[in-house]
C-alpha cells in the first residue's frame, strides 16, 4: 500500500525487485564423539556432554586434553657375545593391550588430513580433571555413553558428519554396530548429516575378514539409513607417536621391581602434597614453604583454644560447666587426630625410603645411601623435635582418662589419684612450659623446623630412583643385570624405536578430514576418492581388486564397503566412494547424497523468509527465482550434469503445476526440485580392437 503523504517536499522509495538469496550451509562439520583426559572451559565450566565448536589441536588440547599414556608397550633387550664383542639386540613391540581411548589421536589425524571446524563431545573423562559426581574412566564397557552424546549432537544444526573415534573399543559387534544404527536412524530424521561408519576391528591374515561379514549382518537394512552413511576399510597405520609414560615402560625393563617402583611412585606423590589428605593442622607443620614461627602457631592455637573453650585452670581444677567440658574434650580430640596423623604421616615416608633404598641398592649404591642417610638425619630430627609418638601416645592416655570421667569432680579426683594433673602432663610432653606457654612451642618447633628440611631432602632422595634427576644417573648408566649395562645410547634408542612404532587407527577420523578438503578445494559434489591420506605410513590389511570385489559390489544386501588401498607409485589412496546403498541406483554414491544434503539444507532455511507470506502468483515468482539462481550456480560450478540449465534441473512451484486449490486453502506452497547431480566415473572402460590394414 502507498505511502500517505502529507507535507510537501521529495521522498525516496526504496523498491525491492530481486529475489532474495540461498545462502549455501556447511558440508563438512563433523561431530567427534567419545572419550577425552578432561573437558573443561575456564569461562562455560564443565564440558562433559557439551558438544563444543574448535578449530584446531591446540583448541582441543586446552579444553579436553591430551591423550592417556601408554603403560605397555613391549620391549625386549638381549646381549650376545659373538668373537669377544658384545651384540645387542633392541626389539620394541606394539603394545599387548592398548588404551582404549583414539580421541587425542583421531583429531591429530582429522586435522592432518584437511580437516577443519568440528564439534567435540565428551562423553566421559579418563584424566583426573574430574567433577564431584562424575568417575575416572578406565575401560569402554558400553555404548550408553556414546548414545548420550548423539542425542546432545542432534540439538546441534551446524554438524554434518558424525564420527565414533573410541567405539571400536566396544566389546560386541551387535553393539558397536548398534550406535551406528542409532546414528543413522539420526541422520535419517534430520536429513542433514552424513555417519563414517569403521569396522569394529580387522584379520589381517584373512582375506573373509569377519569383521565385514558382522559389519554387513549387524548394520539396518532399511534402505531409508543406509543411504546415510558409508563404510570403510582396513585401519591404518600412521607416523603419530604414542603417548607413553617413560617411567612405567622403561624403567620397567631395567632390573628395577616394577611393583615396589610403582608403589613409591604413587606414595612418594601423595607425601609431596601431605596437604591434600591430611587435618588443616598437620597440612601447616608438614608446608614445607611455613615458617617456624607459623608452624608453631598451628599447635599453639590449638592449646589456647582449649584453654578459652574450656576454662580450664591450669592449677588443675576443671569448670563444672558440663558445655565447657565437651568443648574442650573436642578440642582434644582434634589435636590428637593431627597428632596420629601427624605420626602415621613419619611412619609411611620411613616405609617408602626403605622401599627405594632396597629397590635401587643393586643399580646405584650411593642414591641408596643418600637415602639411608638422609633417612637417619629425618628420624634423629623428628624424634628431637618433640617425640611426636610419644606426644601422641601419652596425650592419648590422659584423654581417655577424661573423657571416661562423668562430671568434673570426678575428673579431679581420678588427676589426684593418678598424681597427676594436666599442668605437670604439658610439661612431660615437652609443649608447654608454665612461665611462657609461647615461648616453649615455639623453640620446640624451631627444632622441628630442620625436620621439615630434612624430609625435603629425603623425598629428593627416593625421587632419585625415578630417574627424575637425570644428573645423578637414575636411568642413564643402570644396569639390566650385575654384568650387563644398559647405557645412553640404549636408553636412547629406547625412546626413538617407540616413537617408530606405527599407531593404528580406524580409518574415519581420517575420512573426516578427507571430506572437509575435498569439499574445500572441488566441492560437495565431487566424490572423496582417489585421493591420498596424510600421516598414513600403511595399512592394516592389503586390500587387493579380488577382495574389493565383494567390499565395493555386495550382490546380496548391497552394503558397499570402500576400500583404503596401497598402490605402487601413488601412494595410499581412498578406493571406494559408495553410501552403505551399494546398489541403489539413486542413492549409490556419497557424493550425490551429501550433495542433496546440502541443497536441501539451503534452500529449507532460505524459503523460511516465505513463511506467512501471501500463497500466490507473485510469492511462488520469487521463490522460484531464488532457487534458479543457487541452482544456476551449482550447475556452473559443476555439480550438476547437464549442457544447459534446463538439462540440469527444474523448478516447479504454482497453482496447477505442484498445487491444487485444495493445497492452497490448507496453507501448503508445494514446490518440486529435480537436479541431474553429476556421479563419479567409477569404472573406465578402455575398448581395443584390431584395425583392418587398409592399403
Amino acid at each position: 500500500m502507498a505511502t500517505t503523504y502529507k507535507t510537501p517536499g521529495v521522498y525516496i522509495e526504496e523498491i525491492s525487485k530481486l529475489p532474495p538469496s540461498v545462502a549455501q550451509v556447511e558440508t563438512a562439520i563433523p561431530a567427534f564423539i567419545g572419550y577425552t583426559e578432561k573437558a573443561t572451559n575456564k569461562i562455560k565450566g564443565d564440558l562433559k556432554g557439551v558438544p563444543t565448536r574448535i578449530t584446531s589441536m591446540l583448541e582441543y588440547e586446552t579444553y579436553f586434553g591430551a591423550a592417556k599414556p601408554e603403560t605397555s608397550i613391549g620391549i625386549t633387550i638381549n646381549d650376545t657375545l659373538l668373537n669377544g664383542v658384545t651384540k645387542r639386540d633392541l626389539v620394541v613391540t606394539q603394545p599387548a593391550s592398548r588404551e582404549p581411548f583414539l580421541m587425542y589421536y583421531s583429531l591429530q589425524l582429522y586435522f592432518a588430513n584437511g580437516g577443519g571446524p568440528c564439534y567435540i563431545v565428551s562423553v566421559g573423562r579418563y584424566g583426573t580433571d574430574l567433577d564431584d559426581d562424575d568417575t575416572q574412566v578406565t575401560s569402554i564397557n558400553n555404548s550408553d555413553d556414546f548414545n548420550d552424546g548423539l542425542a546432545e549432537v542432534g540439538k546441534v544444526d551446524e554438524v554434518t558428519l558424525l564420527v565414533f573415534p573410541d567405539a571400536t573399543a566396544l566389546s560386541t559387534p551387535s553393539e558397536f554396530y548398534s550406535l551406528y544404527n542409532d546414528a543413522l536412524a539420526q541422520c535419517n530424521k534430520l536429513q542433514d548429516r552424513f555417519t563414517i561408519i569403521d569396522t569394529l576391528s580387522y584379520d589381517a591374515a584373512s582375506p573373509t575378514d569377519s569383521n565385514i561379514a558382522d559389519l554387513r549382518k549387524f548394520i539396518s537394512a532399511d534402505k531409508a539409513y543406509l543411504k546415510y552413511g558409508a563404510a570403510y576399510y582396513p585401519f591404518l597405520k600412521t607416523i603419530l607417536n604414542y603417548q607413553f609414560d617413560a617411567k612405567k615402560i622403561i624403567v620397567s625393563h631395567y632390573s628395577y621391581d616394577a611393583t615396589a617402583y610403582e608403589t613409591i611412585d604413587d606414595n612418594v606423590t601423595a607425601i609431596e602434597s601431605p596437604a591434600s589428605g591430611l587435618p588443616a593442622t598437620v597440612a601447616d607443620l608438614v608446608d614445607l614453604t611455613t615458617t617456624p614461627g607459623d608452624i608453631s602457631g598451628a599447635v599453639s592455637d590449638v592449646l589456647l583454644q582449649m584453654y578459652s573453650a574450656s576454662g580450664f585452670d591450669l592449677g588443675g581444677t576443671f569448670s563444672s560447666d558440663s558445655t565447657k567440658k565437651t568443648a574442650f574434650l573436642d578440642a582434644v580430640e582434634t589435636l590428637l587426630g593431627s597428632l596420629g596423623e601427624l605420626n602415621d604421616f613419619k611412619t609411611k615416608l620411613n616405609t617408602e625410603a626403605k622401599a627405594a633404598s632396597d629397590t635401587i641398592s643393586d643399580e646405584d649404591q650411593t642414591i641408596a645411601d643418600g637415602i639411608d642417610a638422609a633417612l637417619v638425619t629425618f628420624n634423629a630430627d623428628f624424634e628431637g623435635a618433640g617425640k611426636i609418638d610419644e606426644v601422641y601416645s601419652n596425650l592419648r592416655e590422659l584423654f581417655v582418662k577424661m573423657q571416661n570421667a562423668d562430671t568434673s569432680t570426678k575428673i579431679k579426683n581420678l588427676l589426684d589419684v593418678n598424681a597427676v594433673n594436666f599442668d605437670a602432663e604439658l610439661k612431660k610432653l615437652e609443649y608447654y612450659t608454665p612461665l611462657n606457654t609461647q615461648t616453649g612451642i615455639t623453640s620446640n618447633f624451631d627444632a622441628f623446623a630442620n625436620v621439615l628440611t630434612n624430609m625435603n631432602d629425603l623425598i629428593t632422595e627416593i625421587r632419585k630412583v625415578e630417574g627424575k634427576d637425570k644428573n645423578n644417573g637414575a636411568m642413564n648408566g643402570r644396569s639390566l643385570n650385575a654384568v650387563q649395562q644398559v647405557d645412553d645410547a640404549t636408553y636412547n634408542k629406547i625412546l626413538t624405536e617407540i616413537g617408530n612404532l606405527p599407531l593404528e587407527l580406524p580409518p574415519s577420523a581420517a575420512m573426516a578430514g578427507v571430506y572437509a578438503r575435498v569439499d574445500s578445494e572441488r566441492g560437495v559434489w565431487k566424490a572423496p576418492a582417489n585421493v591420498s591420506l596424510n600421516y598414513v605410513s600403511g595399512l592394516t590389511v592389503k586390500v587387493t581388486n579380488d577382495i574389493q570385489d565383494d567390499l565395493n559390489v555386495h550382490t546380496q544386501g548391497g552394503k558397499s564397503i570402500n576400500a583404503i588401498r596401497a598402490f605402487t607409485g601413488k601412494g595410499i589412496l581412498v578406493w571406494g566412494a559408495r553410501t552403505l546403498a551399494g546398489n541403489d541406483n539413486e542413492w549409490r554414491y556419497i557424493s550425490v547424497r551429501r550433495f542433496f544434503n546440502m541443497v536441501e539444507e539451503s534452500v529449507q532455511k532460505a524459503t523460511g523468509v516465505f513463511v506467512f507470506e501471501p500463497n500466490d502468483a507473485n510469492t511462488w515468482v520469487k521463490v522460484k527465482a531464488m532457487i534458479d539462481n543457487y541452482l544456476i550456480n551449482q550447475w556452473k560450478a559443476g555439480a550438476l550434469a547437464g549442457t544447459t540449465p534446463e538439462q540440469a534441473f527444474y523448478v516447479k512451484v504454482g497453482l496447477g503445476e505442484t498445487m491444487t486449490a485444495q493445497d492452497i486453502l490448507n496453507g501448503y506452497m508445494i514446490i518440486e526440485i529435480g537436479m541431474a547431480a553429476v556421479r563419479p566415473a567409477e569404472f573406465i572402460v578402455l575398448q581395443f580392437s584390431h584395425k583392418m590394414q587398409e592399403v
